[in-house]
Order: C-alpha cells, then structure tokens, then sequence
C-alpha cells in the first residue's frame, strides 16, 4: 500500500490556519509522516502598491516586521510540534513576489495541508493563496475550513466524480488515503459518465485497490451542483470530500472555477483537490 511519507502544511500563525496544522498532524502520527510546516511570505500591501514611492528606511522596518511575525510563526509551529514527541517535523520560510513560489516549493512532498486563508488586518502576505497551490503544484492539497476540530480522522470519504481529467487525478492522488477508509461513496451529479454501467470503469479502479465502494448518481437539485454535492457528503457522513479543481476559465489560469468555489466556501470538512 502507498502511504504518505511527507507532508507540508502552510501555517501563517493565525485561528483561520490553525484547522490545517491539527490536521496535518493528525496525517502525519496516522501515515508516521514527516511533516514540513511552511510560511510563505510575499511583499506587503504597502511595499506592492508604494514601492517606488517608499524610502529605503520605510521598507527597512517592514522587512523586520515581516522577519518578525515569521519567527512568531515558527515558535508557534514548532511550541505545538513539541507535544507530539513521536512526529518528526521542520519548518520552511518561502519568500517570492508570487504564491506561485510555494507552489514549486509544494512539489516535493506527498500532499499539502492548507487552513482558510489568513484574513487579519496586514498579514494578507504571509498566506497563499490555495488555488494556486492547487492549480500549480501538481500536488494533491487539502483545504481545510476554519473552525474545523476533530480528535480522529474520520473513516468515511465522498468523491465527486464528473470523469474529467482533474478528479480522476485526485481520485488517483488519494488512493493512499481511501485506502484506508472504512467507507467511500462514488457521487456524479446530472447525466453519468458514459463509462457509467456495469463495468463503470471508477468503481472496477477502486476494486482493483482494494477499496470498497459505492455508487450514488443525483440530479442536480435547486441548490445547483456544489449544494447537490454538499447534501451528498452530509447523507453520507463524509468526514472528506475528494474532487478536482476546476479552472474558471483558461484566461483566468489562478482562479478556482465556480462550483468548487462555492464547495469550498460552504463546506464543514476538509477537502482534497488535484488539477
């Protein structure tokens, strides 16, 4: 069985981010993973928007202010890893102008932990942007809603399933979790894939690894496709929900699309995204 080694989870320090951290270390004591806690950082507000305006003094004492909360940060990571003695852990600082940097940064581990982005006053720039890490890293992320809290990880999962080339890539990205679940459920909302029949061609992969399954196809009701989704995984009591993140439009290539925004808005439990 594929099992996660390596997990990186973004931390800005923050309540919003602090869902992901627990859950990254829940991963890692399950899967005796090693788990990377990161922050990212770009310039400020102020540094973006006033940079040629600002003297050097000016951005002197925002570069320290940053270099600041960076420390505050990894003393907060590394405060909550000392309680779990069994965890090996690090911590990575990753500056750039873009979210793009931790993206690339993301490419070398198993899968990424992320918590709401942060939404305090002056520390927009120490939290990247999930979408981009989802749509650029190659690496499966789980997004983590803010106020989440859970002792176990739950043993039951929803995949949204559409047949197109970014769940099946989740799909693919999870195996090593759903195999572990005691239950997983396969959704299609609206008219099935064509592979949908008797040798539906998702369920004979998920046989073939060993996991068992179910097959559930929905209309989509008047909440639409997200809502249909969502009342999917509370029927079912999925503690996650695996499904791919769709590009709005490929003149937008950082923005998520719109049904898995709107997932991703309303949902109570963590979910697991590839493209």
């Amino acid at each position: 069985m594929t099992m996660i080694k390596s997990i990186l989870a973004a931390y800005s320090g923050d309540v919003a981010g602090s869902s992901g951290l627990e859950l990254a270390i829940l991963m890692a004591r399950k899967y005796s993973a090693h788990l990377t806690g990161v922050v990212w950082h770009g310039p400020s507000l102020l540094e973006t928007r006033y940079h040629r305006l600002m003297p050097q003094d000016v951005r002197d004492i925002l570069q320290r202010q940053d270099a600041e909360a960076v420390a505050e940060i990894r003393s907060a990571f590394e405060e909550r890893l000392a309680r779990e003695p069994d965890i090996r852990s690090s911590f990575l600082e990753v500056t750039g102008r873009s979210d793009f940097s931790l993206a690339v940064c993301a490419r070398g581990y198993d899968i990424v932990v992320m918590g709401s982005r942060a939404a305090e006053i002056g520390r927009s720039h120490l939290s990247a942007r999930p979408d981009v890490v989802a749509l650029r890293s190659a690496r499966p992320l789980i997004l983590v809603p803010q106020g989440y809290r859970t002792e176990t990880l739950g043993e039951s999962a929803l995949v949204a399933w559409d047949g197109e080339r970014s769940v099946a890539r989740a799909l693919a990205d999870a195996m090593h979790i759903l195999e572990t679940k005691t239950r997983v459920t396969v959704l299609t909302v609206g008219e099935p894939p064509a592979s949908c029949g008797p040798d539906d061609d998702v369920m004979r992969y998920l046989d073939r690894h060993g996991v068992r399954a179910e097959r559930m196809i929905r209309p989509a009701g008047r909440d639409g496709v997200a809502g249909t989704i969502l009342d999917a995984r509370a029927e079912t009591g999925a503690s996650l929900l695996i499904m791919g993140a769709h590009e709005h439009s490929k003149f937008s290539e950082n923005r998520i699309g719109g049904t898995t925004r709107e997932i991703l808005d309303r949902t109570p439990v963590p979910v697991l995204m590839a493209h």
